[in-house]
């Protein structure tokens, strides 16, 4: 998507953790702190990558982006309107999108293919019949892009996984289109990983 800037972050980079915590709220430090110290630093990383990404638009300082999160998890900034972040982390990679408009990204770690994803209860049923038919071999890379691309669009659509993923279905094997109204894009990340990026369609302004 046009102006959208990505950021890919290494959430085992220890030597960034200290300055990290100088940039976050006392309630997202609290947060970071709710885990095992991996956890924190995946946490601390993470969001300070995304205060770092949306400080650079807006001229400010990581501290000083005015920067919330909803009830249901979502980053928000609070001005100005045309600015949205979204943030993803899997294992040792993070993933930062910063853009004009709403968003939401993804990303996952590639697992090894299991017959068990099947029945999780996630996949709609033409998504299932769609990744039995694939061959084996390309079932994990693919059963896993459906997963970023749900989870990226619910969170663009802001309900996040408190959305219905069987519900949000996407055309198997194909890495751009559309799902649930939005259009998802396949994001570059390294191997081993697989990345989605979710755009609602833009609200019309109402008529005078």
């Amino acid at each position: 998507m046009a102006g959208t800037r990505i950021t890919i972050v290494d959430l085992t980079d220890d030597a960034a953790l200290p300055e990290a915590e100088t940039w976050l709220t006392p309630d997202e430090l609290a947060r970071a702190r709710r885990g095992t110290p991996a956890v924190h630093r995946r946490r601390v990383l993470l969001r300070a990558a995304l205060r770092v990404a949306l400080g650079n638009e807006l001229g400010l300082p990581p501290d000083l982006v005015p920067l919330a999160t909803t009830p249901l998890g979502r980053p928000t900034v609070a001005t100005p309107a045309d600015l949205d972040g979204s943030c993803s982390a899997s294992g040792e990679l993070g993933i930062v999108a910063v853009g004009p408009r709403r968003i939401g990204i993804d990303v996952e770690a590639v697992a090894p293919w299991s017959a068990a994803v099947l029945d999780e209860g996630w996949l709609a049923a033409e998504e299932r019949r769609a990744l039995v038919r694939l061959p084996e071999a390309a079932r994990a890379v693919a059963v896993t892009r459906c997963w970023t691309q749900k989870e990226a669009v619910l969170k663009a659509l802001g309900t996040g996984l408190r959305g219905d993923l069987a519900a949000t279905v996407t055309e198997v094997g194909r890495t751009d289109g559309e799902v649930a109204g939005c259009q998802v894009h396949d994001v570059r990340v390294p191997h081993g990983w697989v990345a989605s990026l979710a755009v609602p369609p833009e609200e019309k302004e109402n008529p005078s």
